[in-house]
């Protein structure tokens, strides 16, 4: 359960809806988003993952791979993984307050220590997140692949987020930041909106360049 803020009450959480919906053979959030990532995937080259906010941890929802032939699977469907130990895991972190973020280090103080991540470290890839609008990261468990993930509003009091993952030889800096505007770009167009607290239309596909 989560907490509808500011009342008091509460309601099915994102991750309970997203397996029991998965479970049963329906995935709404994943059909909603589909689409664009099929066309990042398709454009860049390289594998594109959905990931929604499920307490302190990021969930991966599904993922689209692209024409490239080496790829890049940092992490399957279904997995969680701490916020900060991904790209998009950390632009998702980025939107809560400072006080959110050490809490959430304190709760799971030993794990962010294997990621080599200090209390200091992890404020610094957080600001630098919230100044840049998304996130880069190289993954902590095999240092060969690089990726850049930026969030959004799901829904009032739920962040998602789309990263895209690939080999270091392709995510030269200027590459990281290519994409990471891009992804920008890509969800500024179906964020949730508070001013109507509802859904944006259906957006056509946007005229970028081909990695």
């Amino acid at each position: 359960l989560e907490r509808a803020a500011p009342s008091k009450l509460y309601r099915l959480g994102m991750e309970a809806m997203q397996l029991g919906l998965m479970s049963a053979g329906m995935a709404p959030v994943v059909d909603r988003f589909r689409p664009v990532m099929q066309r990042v995937a398709r454009q860049s080259g390289d594998t594109v993952f959905l990931i929604v906010r499920s307490g302190d941890h990021a969930l991966c929802l599904h993922r689209e791979e692209g024409p490239y032939p080496v790829k890049a699977f940092v992490v399957e469907p279904g997995s969680r993984r701490l916020l900060g130990a991904s790209s998009v895991g950390m632009s998702i972190l980025a939107n809560l307050t400072d006080a959110e973020v050490l809490a959430s280090y304190a709760r799971h103080e030993a794990e962010y220590g294997r990621l080599r991540f200090t209390a200091d470290r992890l404020m610094r890839a957080v600001r630098d997140a919230r100044k840049k609008g998304y996130s880069e990261a190289q993954d902590f468990r095999s240092d060969e692949t690089n990726g850049v993930g930026c969030s959004f509003k799901l829904s009032r009091g739920s962040f998602a987020g789309i990263s895209i993952a690939a080999i270091n030889s392709r995510m030269p800096p200027e590459r990281r930041r290519e994409l990471g505007q891009q992804l920008v770009h890509e969800v500024q167009a179906f964020a949730w909106s508070p001013e109507t607290d509802r859904e944006p239309p259906e957006r056509k596909p946007a005229r970028t360049r081909s990695a």
